[in-house]
């Protein structure tokens, strides 16, 4: 009989901490799960914004785009011509100019992160190479 009483007697602090626990970690599951439903809520409406941004056009007034100096990708209807890359004496922007005359249709697609689009009026990476922007 000695034994019973402190099986039971040792099993309902166990019960008790096991419960705790369980409280606990469900819990740290809803919020866990709150914060990325916050989280990704919030990603998915920047996401739109900058969207909704690049179609209008006003790529400069975007604060999203400002605090991550990108250039969204903005075809123009007449595709600028580029410098010609036998006119810099460094081989490695030769080679980049070279092929940005080779292949403008592919930079005219690319976005560019250097941040000209607020001084240099870019509107997509084969506009870096029109001028000397493209050295650095």
């Amino acid at each position: 009989m000695g034994k019973s009483k402190k099986t039971k007697k040792g099993a309902a602090p166990r019960k008790k901490t096991s419960r705790l626990w369980q409280a606990v970690l469900g819990v740290v599951v809803v919020i866990v799960v709150a914060s990325s439903y916050f989280l990704l809520s919030q990603n998915s409406a920047s996401e739109s914004e900058s969207q909704s941004s690049s179609e209008t056009g006003s790529v400069s007034g975007s604060p999203l785009l400002q605090n991550r100096l990108v250039l969204p990708a903005q075809p123009r209807s007449i595709r600028p011509v580029t410098l010609s890359p036998n006119s810099f004496a460094e081989p490695e922007v030769q080679r980049a100019y070279q092929a940005a005359k080779n292949v403008p249709e592919v930079l005219e697609h690319m976005a560019c992160y250097c941040g000209c689009y607020g001084n240099s009026g870019h509107r997509n990476n084969l506009d870096c190479f029109t001028d000397n922007h493209g050295v650095t």
